[in-house]
């Protein structure tokens, strides 16, 4: 009974601080555009995404003819699931209760969220979602295989697929020494894994409105927006576990979300080509050499 209350407290923690990362990207812009940012909400906007909350989800969801209903409403409830079985491993990761072999668990979540992207886009029965999803789709896919890559590279070199391992052998050193050009890598597949700037193609306001989620509204559009920062923390957590060790955990955290926001508030949204061109000319071939290194070092 202690173990689910303290499992429920954890999703709890991961949804608020969804809610006040939002407030801090919102702030963080506003200094970066010379403006404000909210600030009306109590003191200096500090409740601005409890507001938000309540706004949306107090919102009735609009219910086009058009639509197919099920997988409608099914993509948000999905991709949020999904996110929050990939903090169900951070969980485990500070408890007793440890997992083995959890890399696998990473790479099975990871390859069913194109599926909420799959079902967002069809469902809406829109032009502007399908071109959307298409978009994202291969998007996610594409990088997903660079993921792939790394992830046995890194684990064949450690010679465990166990977190628990890879903490202990960066108690002196990170490895984040070993290889940067790697880590930068790193940080441009997790960027488009998470449909971030430069990477946000699928919401190309001047071409193709808001993408996948433009027949969204009220609690299911809010489902889509936490998923995604959900998401973009657990590529923090990642991030700091795989190259910097598990000291200070909570701050790495927060010093990679800050790098998104930094990102987003620096970077213009690339062309579609051109993402392509970074993973299968640049992402993908570097991968498969580290692997390929990382083979020729065990033999």
């Amino acid at each position: 009974m202690i173990l689910n209350f303290s499992f429920l407290l954890s999703f709890l923690g991961v949804l608020l601080s969804v809610a006040f990362f939002t407030l801090v990207e919102r702030k963080f812009m506003g200094l970066m555009h010379y403006r404000k940012g909210p600030n009306k909400v109590l003191l200096y906007g500090i409740l601005q995404p409890i507001s938000d909350s309540m706004k949306l989800f107090t919102k009735d969801s609009l219910k086009i003819q058009s639509l197919k209903i099920f997988i409608f409403f099914m993509g948000p409830l999905l991709g949020f699931f999904i996110m929050l079985s990939m903090w169900s491993i951070y969980y485990y990761y500070y408890n007793y209760f440890f997992l083995k072999l959890k890399i696998f668990i990473v790479f099975v979540l990871m390859s069913l969220s194109v599926y909420s992207f799959i079902f967002t886009s069809w469902g809406s029965n829109s032009k502007y979602s399908l071109l959307g999803g298409y978009r994202i789709i291969s998007q996610v896919i594409s990088y997903e295989i660079c993921f792939i890559f790394f992830f046995m590279s890194f684990f064949f070199f450690l010679k465990s697929f166990d977190f628990f391992f890879l903490v202990k052998l960066q108690d002196f050193l990170p490895l984040v020494f070993f290889n940067l050009i790697f880590f930068f890598s790193w940080m441009l597949m997790i960027m488009a894994e998470s449909n971030r700037t430069p990477f946000d193609l699928a919401e190309g306001e001047s071409e193709i409105v808001s993408g996948f989620n433009i027949e969204y509204s009220g609690g299911f559009f809010a489902l889509i927006f936490i998923t995604e920062y959900g998401l973009i923390m657990f590529m923090s957590f990642l991030t700091g576990l795989f190259f910097f060790g598990s000291d200070f955990m909570f701050l790495k955290i927060f010093l990679f979300c800050f790098l998104f926001i930094w990102i987003r508030c620096s970077f213009p949204r690339i062309r579609y080509d051109l993402l392509m061109y970074t993973n299968w000319k640049i992402c993908l071939p570097f991968s498969i050499m580290f692997l390929c290194f990382v083979f020729s070092l065990k033999l």
